[in-house]
Formats: structure tokens, sequence, C-alpha cells
């Protein structure tokens, strides 16, 4: 089977060593030629930069020429489900959910947030949808009259590039015993945003002050795989089975449809869990996740979309995982036809 990877994050280097199974062939492709995911694939191709509607075409015309059985898109996921049938007739399985309206529902977070307050209301936090400096200045004065802190990011993004924390230590000599991290003045924020059209808006909402949760996720009739990793301390994660967030995943999974995996995070604050985002993809830690639970979810799902159900047993115990990080050598690999 060919398996291509498309533009991933550097950590699916473990989601391609887990999912592969012999005779696979895995193909990957990223716009940075040197991306460590190339030392998990059996051929490497760098990608040119392309704006979103030609992204599906540069995808059709790839799997065919490199004979793709199995799509696994990061890059471009909207417009790919929105073409999934096109996939089809060329006979390329997408692993990946093609709901357009329920990927878009949760692409955009004000759209999320307003869905799940149809059906889990105490799971969603304060927010305000701002589409202009006024409404910035509105929503931050309302959010700091209960919280300390509040924080913005674009409605629609993923890896929060645009998320800040408004953090007014950051305008006098005190920011400097503060890591900035992703952290703004309130004066900084309002001056940049002066400048800013607001085409795409803002969500602004309160910072949520506790531990964060990852829910790495596989829907299966009878009982949905939730692996919840509290984050500890530096690379620490516990996986345990809290009941207020698994069952709420697994009152989403059945809401939402959706079969291939995804990843929900949660943010706690004064002892309650509030939703921040759901990827409607495999997460970055998702080999975290696999290990504590002794259950791999790429190659189940790989399992899932050529119409295999293997019964599994999910590992449940309280247990604490990390991760090292190890040098590798990039940039040397020869293989043919490298560049598209």
């Amino acid at each position: 089977m060919r398996i291509w990877f498309n533009h991933w994050f550097s950590t699916a280097y473990h989601i391609i060593n887990l999912m592969k199974g012999e005779g696979d062939i895995i193909i990957g492709s990223s716009s940075n030629p040197n991306s460590v995911v190339g030392l998990a694939c059996d051929e490497w191709y760098t990608e040119p930069e392309l704006p979103e509607e030609e992204y599906v075409s540069f995808c059709l015309d790839f799997c065919q020429r490199h004979n793709v059985n199995v799509f696994v898109p990061r890059r471009g996921m909207g417009v790919i489900a929105e073409n999934a049938r096109l996939f089809e007739t060329k006979g390329v399985k997408l692993l990946m959910d093609t709901d357009p309206q329920m990927l878009d529902t949760l692409r955009n977070k004000e759209k999320a947030y307003k869905w799940f307050e149809s059906f889990a209301p105490e799971y969603v936090p304060l927010r305000f949808e701002v589409r202009s400096l006024e409404d910035f200045r509105q929503a931050y004065k309302a959010i700091t009259a209960e919280y300390e802190r509040a924080c913005f990011k674009f409605a629609a993004d993923e890896g929060a590039v645009s998320f800040r924390v408004i953090d007014n230590f950051m305008s006098d000599a005190g920011g400097l015993y503060k890591a900035p991290g992703m952290k703004i003045s309130y004066e900084n924020a309002q001056a940049i945003l002066s400048d800013y059209d607001f085409s795409k808006p803002l969500l602004m909402m309160p910072y949520l002050t506790g531990v964060e949760v990852s829910a790495d996720c596989l829907y299966k009739e009878g009982g949905s795989i939730i692996i919840p990793r509290y984050k500890s301390q530096g690379r620490i994660y516990t996986v345990k089975y809290e009941d207020e967030i698994v069952s709420f995943c697994e009152e989403f999974l059945k809401r939402s449809g959706l079969k291939m995996p995804c990843n929900v995070q949660f943010k706690y604050h004064e002892g309650k869990p509030y939703l921040l985002e759901v990827n409607t993809r495999m997460s970055g830690g998702v080999q975290l996740s696999c290990l504590a639970a002794d259950v791999n979810i790429p190659r189940l799902a790989l399992e899932r979309l050529m119409g295999n159900e293997p019964e599994i047993t999910v590992d449940r115990r309280e247990r604490r995982v990390s991760y090292i990080e190890s040098p590798v050598i990039v940039g040397e690999r020869e293989f043919a036809g490298a560049t598209i």
C-alpha cells in the first residue's frame, strides 16, 4: 500500500512509524525539504507553495503520478474534504473525515462553541467575537472585570499561531522577570490592531490558569478510544481517565459523526474543565497516548479505512509518559525525484 503524508509537523515521524505495516510504502512531502518527517518515509518530495484554490489539483495529480492508495492530509484539509469525491473517483482513500459542514464548524472556534453550547454549555468558556478595535476594547473590559487576564487569537487558527496573552507586565521592567512567550501588553495589542482590518475576526476569552488536557480520540461503536493526557511539568504528561473528560469526548464523537482520529483540547480553571478546541486530525502527541494506553491509533485508523475493525483493548491504567529529543542528520537523503 502506498500512503502519502503531506506537509505534516515534525512529530508525524512517530505517526508514520506507528502506522506503517509490512509492505507499506510511505510517501512524504513538504515545502520544507529538510523536514525530519522525511526520515520516516520511503519517498520524499518538496512541495511547491501554492494558493489554496490550486492545491486540490496538485494533490490529485500527485496521487496519480505516484500511485497513491491512501492520502493522509494535513495541509489543505478543508478544500480536500470539499473535493473528496474527486479523490474517490481516482481510487484514492482519504484518511480524514470529509463532512464539509462539520469540519467548517470545528475549524472556526466561534461556530464550534455555538454548536457545543447546544448540548454541553457548561464546557464552553466565556468568549467574545471581535470584529473591530472597539469590540476588542469592550471585550477586554468585560473579561478583566471577572478574570485576571485575557487572551485572543483568530477565530480560525491552527497550532496557536495567532494566540496571545494580554499581560501588562510586558509594558514595564516587570517583563524582564517573566518569560515573554506569546504575551503582549494591552497597549501594544491596541496599537497593532489599530492597523488591522479584522477581515479574519478574533476570538477573545479569559486566560484560563489550570492544567491543559489533550484527549486523543478514535470513535468506536460500543466505546470509543479516548486517551486524555494531562500536562504535568516540563515534558511529563499524566494519562488518566477522568469521567467528565471521557464522557464529554464520547458524546462529542457520537454527535459529530467523526470516524477518523481527532484531538480534543481542554484547560481547567478553578477546578473546572473548559473546551479549547477540536483538531480533526491526529495530534502532535498522539504517540505519547498510544504508548501509555498500549494502543496504535494511526494503524487502527488505517485498518478502518481499509474495511477492517480489529478488536483492541485499551490499557486504562493511570500512567505518566514523557519524551526525549534525539539528534538526527537531515538534508542528506537520496530519494529519487526528490523535487516535484
